[in-house]
């Protein structure tokens, strides 16, 4: 499973994405892409993160699931259609990382 963070920008300032639409983009997508559970982070309004968690057989066919997914929604959407979408990507955790935390302060990670 797949965490993927969709990256959107506001079509014109001050607007916001519909407060329900994350119950719409997964109804619309429901069954599609590997798609488990989708959440929106409105904050900041202009750039707001649409969050897709899906199944997926690899890290870029999980960001490119979730690109479809958002065009699908755009689609079946209205309100949506006019919000540019800057990014999907897989956010990486530090935490993930191998050798994490680093082993004193002011060292960096390393491989």
């Amino acid at each position: 499973m797949y965490l993927v963070h969709i990256h959107l920008q506001a079509p014109l300032p001050g607007d916001r994405l519909p407060h329900r639409a994350a119950a719409q983009i997964a109804g619309h997508a429901a069954g599609r892409e590997g798609l488990l559970h989708v959440s929106v982070h409105p904050d900041p309004e202009d750039r707001p993160v649409v969050g897709v968690y899906l199944r997926a057989g690899s890290l870029a066919e999980a960001e490119a699931a979730a690109v479809r997914l958002w065009q699908l929604a755009q689609t079946a959407i209205p309100p949506l259609a006019r919000w540019t979408l800057l990014r999907a990507e897989v956010p990486l955790l530090p935490q993930a990382l191998p050798n994490w935390p680093p082993e004193s302060p002011g060292q960096g990670w390393t491989e």
